[in-house]
């Protein structure tokens, strides 16, 4: 009990070093409308035999200026092509849980732990369902444009990469290193 006692007073003081350093810096939230953020991000991408797709919407809530909490949807789709072999095809969908917090003029640190079911089939078949879990840790620059939305880019480390090296199934990304544009009004 000591041991959260003292996290979470931590936590908070941070919370509130952020707050005063920054408020500085950061525009107003006008009212309540204004601290509910929607958004999110999608990609696709072609290489060869290979495909990728993925959308994933996200809402958040402005708690103060600098701080937000929010959750994303996701949704992602990898597919491998081959007439000889037969062709793999990797449905991800989950949710992420996030936060995110000011600390000058655009540049914000974000927090997210990530939980999705994928779905793996070889020429149609079912060949293994798995959760997975990845937490990610970063930092972004946020672009303001008109009336408040806004445009970022994040690069996030993912900490639960690599955790069993001998399982191929690990985790869905090829990399520990993740990068992530998208869109918010």
């Amino acid at each position: 009990m000591k041991r959260f006692a003292i996290i979470a007073s931590m936590v908070l003081m941070l919370f509130g070093l952020f707050g005063k350093a920054s408020a500085q810096f950061l525009p107003e939230v006008p009212d309540m409308k204004g601290r509910i953020i929607y958004g999110g991000n999608f990609g696709f991408g072609i290489s060869g035999n290979y495909l990728n797709f993925s959308i994933a919407p996200q809402v958040g809530y402005r708690i103060f200026n600098p701080w937000e909490l929010g959750v994303r949807g996701i949704y992602n789709l990898q597919c491998y092509f081959n007439r000889q072999l037969g062709n793999e095809y990797s449905h991800y969908l989950g949710v992420a849980p996030y936060t995110n917090v000011q600390v000058y003029k655009g540049l914000f640190l974000h927090v997210e732990d990530e939980i999705m079911y994928g779905i793996h089939r070889w020429n149609h078949e079912t060949v293994k369902n798995k959760w997975y879990n990845s937490v990610f840790v970063g930092g972004g620059y946020r672009q303001y444009s008109y009336s408040g939305s806004f445009f970022y880019v994040m690069v996030l480390y993912n900490l639960s990469w690599g955790i069993l090296k001998s399982n191929a199934w690990d985790t869905p990304y090829g990399s520990p290193i993740l990068l992530r544009v998208g869109y918010c009004f």
